[in-house]
């Protein structure tokens, strides 16, 4: 099919631009015997616009005069012989949030002329460019490769123009301009993002790709499907919800609006599976997939715009937990109308699900200073950048079968959300409450056994690439994620104990406590749990730098789970047993908005908020406290823990992220009006109409 007679993506609103590249001047260097491409209509209306077709020296000399001849419009620099599409571009020039950047392909995606291309090295977290290799100059592990197309942040036009002109002194005559040009910022220190093209077609030269099927906005809705996905979800999931990603396109949905949407499905699925009527059962399952697919197509129809909302991913992924917690909830409320109390099980699956979760972003802290990217920050008279002498310098082979089939492997036993809604609704079909929690139960710890034992292995023997002496995240990101209450904080600040015996101490006194509950002497339990409390802030005391810090967070919400469920177990009805499950759910909610709000917004909950929730210990000193001495009072305790926590933390996260995005908001710029012009009108009433 010709690209250009295939139906469009979206309506006018979906494929407009923002603007965001608005008025840039414009290079192109090099030559090619084609009509500049209409890609760069996107920069409407143009600044300068300027054809280098000359030697790198001349070249740029030339580039460096016009980074220097203006600084508040952005430069965009493009080899002369690429050509693509307006949509392969926006992510670049008309995408929030990027300054500096250069478009970058996967090696694998290259149809052909691979080597006709510059090789270039991104930082493992994918956000900046490290190296670069062109005539001359040698790339140690090579990851990406650039098709020629950059944009230059107006604060990074000054510096830029520095960096040409001693580029200009250092090319050499057969070097590729646009290649030295990106390595030139680089090693100046000017932080260039590097910008992944996406499923796109291109060409430059003898090199290209022929992109996804489809014409170019069918590509770009391709594109709009987040990579690094479970295999349920690349090969099920994504290819049914961007079909309904194309009609919210052209209807015109609100990302918020669609998981709001997939919330109430998910939530409504439970509410069958309360029921306990197996055919609604089967109504259920079914709609715990269209949840699912309908909650892939937020996402994609944010990218697809370019209209991103901290808001919108914070409740995408609560509304994940919200909808997966419902239904453990609505299998337990059903086993317990058919005379078979399932909420143990409710309770620890929520346990177990909650564990992997926390348990992957507090190692992902671990791992993420050592991830960021560090660009070769060095003087163009070195050929070689700073990259280990045995580092290999041309582009890793592609993975072979056998590495593709481990991949996949390991990510279906990590068990992703597609996974667990899977066997969710495999579950649902044999109409037997207590065998879907079980399978839940069995499948997630098995998981969280293999990557929990396999991170521990690792970290302990360095082979997770973090070396003792590799700087550490910041404490408060670890530290708020503990959820430590202000008897174990007070302690801590008296007391400090090695952070392996804290956590020995911890283990063996929660399981003390365990056994008193179990043998009904609550009140020793109390004092066991007291204990532990105190040997967890002793052990957490600020700064902590041990190897296995990172699992702590899950240590503390394990403990507190298995506390709170014998507790029910012994004192509580079936019924009652519910309410733990409630009070721990919205424990789990706070747990879970921590992390977001961390990795989203890089500003933890405030102070007092441990102090109105108590803390882990506060919680389970109150709870082991009623236990022991007013035991008929432990269900009404639990209910209104669980509504005065739901409330508590609901009302502050609100509060805090929406006066985050508001603070985000850029202020409006007033420009000063122009010179009245009798013959004409003025350029700014133009512009506003």
């Amino acid at each position: 099919m010709n690209p250009h007679s295939e139906p469009l993506v979206g309506n006018d609103a979906a494929r407009a631009v923002h603007g965001l590249s608005a008025g840039s001047d414009l290079a192109t260097l090099g030559s090619s015997a084609e009509p500049r491409p209409p890609m760069f209509d996107v920069l409407s209306p143009a600044g300068a616009r300027v054809d280098i077709d000359a030697p790198a020296a001349l070249a740029m000399a030339s580039l460096a005069d016009l980074a220097a001849s203006a600084h508040t419009v952005p430069l965009v620099v493009a080899a002369a012989d690429l050509t693509t599409s307006v949509p392969a571009v926006l992510d670049l020039l008309d995408k929030p949030g990027v300054a500096t950047g250069v478009s970058v392909v996967l090696p694998g995606s290259v149809g052909r002329g691979l080597e006709h291309l510059p090789a270039v090295r991104v930082g493992a977290d994918g956000k900046l460019v490290e190296s670069v290799g062109t005539t001359g100059y040698v790339v140690t592990g090579p990851n990406r490769a650039l098709p020629g197309l950059l944009r230059v942040a107006p604060g990074h036009r000054a510096p830029a123009a520095a960096a040409w002109r001693e580029a200009a002194v250092a090319a050499r005559p057969d070097s590729d301009p646009f290649a030295l040009a990106v390595l030139a910022l680089v090693r100046s220190g000017i932080p260039v993002q590097a910008v992944p093209l996406g499923p796109f077609a291109f060409s430059r030269g003898d090199a290209g790709a022929e992109g996804a099927p489809g014409g170019p906005w069918r590509q770009r809705l391709r594109g709009a499907s987040r990579g690094g996905d479970g295999f349920v979800s690349t090969y099920v999931v994504r290819p049914l919800s961007r079909k309904v990603t194309g009609i919210g396109l052209r209807l015109g949905w609100s990302p918020n609006a669609v998981t709001m949407a997939s919330l109430a499905l998910g939530v409504l699925a439970a509410v069958l599976v309360a029921t306990g009527n197996p055919g609604l059962w089967v109504v259920a399952a079914v709609l715990v997939q269209v949840s699912l697919v309908v909650d892939c197509v937020d996402g994609e129809i944010a990218r697809f715009t370019r209209r991103f909302s901290p808001l919108g991913a914070w409740l995408d992924a609560v509304g994940d937990r919200i909808k997966e917690y419902s239904v453990f909830a609505a299998l337990a409320v059903a086993a317990t109308r058919s005379g078979d109390s399932a909420w143990m099980l409710a309770i620890a699956t929520l346990a177990v699900v909650t564990v992997r979760h926390l348990e992957d972003y507090a190692y992902e802290g671990r791992l993420q200073p050592g991830r960021r990217s560090h660009p070769d920050v060095l003087a163009l008279a070195e050929e070689r950048d700073l990259g280990p002498g045995q580092a290999r310098t041309t582009f890793a082979p592609p993975p072979g079968r056998r590495a593709t089939v481990l991949h996949w492997v390991k990510k279906v036993i990590h068990m992703p959300i597609a996974e667990r809604y899977l066997l969710i609704s495999l579950g649902l079909l044999t109409g037997n409450p207590r065998f879907v929690l079980c399978l839940l139960l069995v499948s997630v710890s098995i998981s969280m056994i293999w990557t929990q034992g396999g991170r521990v292995v690792k970290a302990l023997t360095g082979r997770d690439g973090v070396a003792p002496s590799a700087p550490r995240a910041r404490w408060g990101q670890l530290d708020v994620q503990l959820d430590l209450g202000p008897v174990a904080r007070l302690f801590g600040r008296a007391v400090r104990l090695p952070f392996l015996v804290a956590c020995l101490a911890l283990v063996l006194l929660t399981v003390t406590a365990v056994v008193m509950v179990l043998q009904d002497r609550t009140p020793m339990a109390l004092v066991a749990v007291l204990l532990a409390g105190l040997a967890a802030g002793a052990g957490a005391r600020p700064p902590m730098a041990h190897l296995l810090d990172w699992q702590l967070p899950a240590l503390l919400w394990l403990v507190e789970s298995v506390v709170v469920a014998t507790v029910a177990g012994v004192h509580l009805t079936a019924a009652g047993q519910g309410f733990a499950f409630a009070f721990l759910a919205a424990v789990a909610y706070h747990r879970y908005d921590v992390v977001y709000r961390l990795r989203d917004t890089g500003e933890p909950p405030p102070g007092w908020l441990s102090l109105a929730g108590l803390g882990v210990d506060g919680r389970l000193l109150v709870v082991l406290a009623v236990a022991a001495w007013a035991p008929g009072s432990l269900a009404t305790v639990l209910v209104l823990g669980a509504v005065w926590l739901a409330a508590l933390y609901l009302a502050e996260s609100a509060t805090a992220w929406r006066r985050w995005i508001l603070a985000q908001r850029p202020a409006p710029v007033r420009e000063p009006e122009p010179e009245p012009e009798p013959a004409a009108p003025a350029p700014a009433q133009e512009a506003g109409g």
